[in-house]
């Protein structure tokens, strides 16, 4: 599958594989995007964090919440240091600013 760079707020580029949403990327660990594609490239709808446990269906759910704002796209990284994990996700957050930001919510309520 293809690879595809996204840059966070620190402008470090992170690398993310493009995978099929009917794949096992949910039962992985890592960083999951959901994006849609426009005529200026791809928007970040969702990003969230994959703790590796097959059973859990959080991801799937996510997903399912992100293609009712336009995500076709599932881009993958695997990453088991959770606190990297953390951090990248963070970064990632600020510089992309996903439609469905949860954790921007919570902060802003």
């Amino acid at each position: 599958m293809p690879v595809v760079n996204f840059c966070g707020q620190s402008g470090r580029s992170v690398s993310f594989e493009r995978v099929s949403p009917d794949s096992d990327w949910a039962a992985r660990e890592g960083i999951a995007m959901f994006a849609s594609h426009t005529g200026f490239g791809w928007r970040i709808i969702r990003i969230v964090e994959l703790d590796g446990r097959p059973d859990n269906i959080q991801p799937i759910w996510a997903y399912r919440d992100a293609q009712r704002y336009g995500a076709r796209a599932v881009f993958f990284m695997e990453h088991t240091r959770i606190l990297d994990r953390k951090t990248t996700i963070a970064d990632l957050r600020e510089g992309l600013d996903p439609v469905c930001d949860t954790q921007r919510a919570s902060r802003a309520a």
